[in-house]
């Protein structure tokens, strides 16, 4: 009977071992699991955020070139129009270009704005 509890023992211990070690792996893996969700839910947010600002920026597009057709038929309008006046053709001219904003020269490009701002944001 002595010989039994030499063999049980050892046999015992490395039950509860391998026992530990499945607990502690079924742990890791619900918490990778939890993880691996919150990503997905963060991807698929994003995913959905995108979509709206390319809706939000199609349709800005749109809106801008409604605008510009806007301003240039009155453009087109006003230089082909002969009951006006130069002066007056001018004054329209002037008025469109200052609705359709064409930017100067000296003007930096939104590339450019969006380099400094991220230098700004680095430092």
């Amino acid at each position: 009977m002595g010989y039994f509890w030499w063999v049980l023992i050892p046999v015992l211990a490395i039950l509860v071992g391998a026992f530990k070690e499945w607990l502690d792996f079924k742990a890791k893996t619900q918490q990778l699991g939890s993880s691996t969700r919150d990503l997905e839910d963060t991807v698929r947010a994003q995913a959905e955020t995108i979509d709206a600002m390319q809706e939000e920026r199609d349709d800005l597009i749109r809106r801008i070139q409604n605008l510009e057709a806007i301003v240039t038929t009155e453009m087109w309008d006003a230089l082909h129009d002969d009951a006006l006046s130069t002066a007056e053709q001018d004054r329209v001219l002037t008025d469109a270009r200052a609705q359709l904003h064409v930017p100067d020269k000296d003007e930096p490009s939104d590339a450019e704005r969006a380099e400094r701002l991220a230098r700004r944001l680095r430092s």
